[in-house]
């Protein structure tokens, strides 16, 4: 008797624990995690908590999934359009400063008009709010900045804020890499919002378009009539006198001196991100380069001093002494292409290859 008892107590425990057990699978089960968006698939920002904060307090929430690739979450994350702008943000080394810590006093859904209407204009850009000095002082010590953290270069913080140089004209590159000013996203490989990842912000704004070049320092000296003597800029013994170019001649022998060593040229006349030589070619190196390079043609574009009043009569002479290449660094034969004067040497000369001979009219 107790035998038998004892068998089906034994059933009946049995068979409670192995209903536990199921009931705590399936409760193991429902506690996993959610099944990944699938390959392409785009997600809106996700709302699980990071525990970071905006500056209104309110919870950043987690990052948004754009092709498998994560877009940090900010204010502006729901517009598509702005992504572009949080990639270069999040592989900047503002990263971990909010949007509006700088952007003081925008609201996100100011441009919810645009958005919906599909007007707004591209490159995307806050033209109505700038970064102001105040904000980048609030993290950054003038007083303190006398040098970048690039070897060689002088750079006296104070001494340009008391001169009124806003911190946006030498450093307005930094977070976005400047993309809207260099009309990134109406290239065709930039052009869809939504495949902008971190991957594609460090291919469209790589470091050499985060920091300012020495085409923003020599631009703002010239406006300001300042010098732009090396040593203004560098304290290297090698970088901080460049006789060459201290010739008073300089300005009308340098194009010689660029045949010689176009490369030489390019260590400081070349932005990194154009083609080195504009295409097609003008059969003449440093003319070439001339057309390509925004520090040169921006010069070569101006009306020299000697092209007065009487430079049509002159002109023939100076042709035949300096030779036509010297003339092709502003000028094109025919119809100009981009980076040159409109001022073309067929509006009334007749410089054409000779023209095919007629065919025979066919003998009957």
């Amino acid at each position: 008797m107790n035998r038998e008892r004892l068998h089906k107590w034994s059933l009946k425990t049995a068979t409670l624990f192995t209903a536990l057990l199921v009931i705590l699978a399936f409760m193991v089960v429902g506690c996993g995690p959610k099944t990944a968006p699938t390959s392409g698939e785009k997600t809106a920002p996700a709302g699980t908590s990071t525990g970071a904060k905006n500056t209104s307090g309110e919870d950043k929430g987690a990052p948004a999934k754009v092709n498998n690739t994560t877009i940090a979450q900010t204010q502006c994350t729901e517009c598509h359009e702005m992504w572009p702008e949080i990639a270069t943000w999040q592989t900047s080394v503002h990263a971990k400063v909010d949007c509006l810590e700088c952007h003081e006093g925008y609201n996100p859904t100011q441009n919810k008009a645009a958005h919906d209407g599909k007007s707004f204009q591209k490159p995307i850009a806050l033209r109505n709010t700038t970064v102001s000095d105040e904000a980048c002082q609030s993290c950054h010590a003038m007083e303190n900045r006398d040098a970048t953290l690039l070897p060689d270069l002088i750079a006296p913080h104070s001494k340009h804020a008391a001169a009124k140089i806003s911190c946006l004209e030498c450093h307005r590159f930094t977070t976005h890499g400047n993309i809207a000013e260099r009309k990134v996203t109406t290239r065709a490989e930039f052009a869809d919002y939504n495949q902008w990842s971190p991957q594609m912000a460090n291919k469209a704004a790589p470091g050499v378009q985060r920091r300012p070049n020495m085409f923003v320092c020599i631009k703002c000296h010239e406006s300001r009539s300042v010098t732009t003597k090396c040593s203004a800029c560098h304290y290297w013994p090698d970088r901080a006198t460049l006789p060459s170019h201290e010739n008073p001649q300089w300005g009308s022998i340098h194009g010689k001196a660029g045949r010689q060593d176009v490369d030489n040229c390019s260590k400081c006349h070349y932005d990194k991100e154009s083609q080195k030589f504009a295409t097609p070619s003008t059969g003449d190196q440093i003319a070439d380069f001339a057309r390509a390079n925004s520090y040169c043609y921006g010069c070569h574009l101006k009306r020299p001093t000697n092209h007065d009043s009487q430079w049509m009569g002159k002109h023939p002479q100076m042709a035949n002494e300096k030779g036509l290449p010297n003339c092709f660094a502003c000028h094109d034969k025919n119809q100009p292409g981009a980076n040159v004067t409109g001022t073309y040497c067929n509006t009334c000369h007749w410089f054409q290859a000779p023209a095919p001979p007629a065919a025979e009219e066919k003998k009957e």
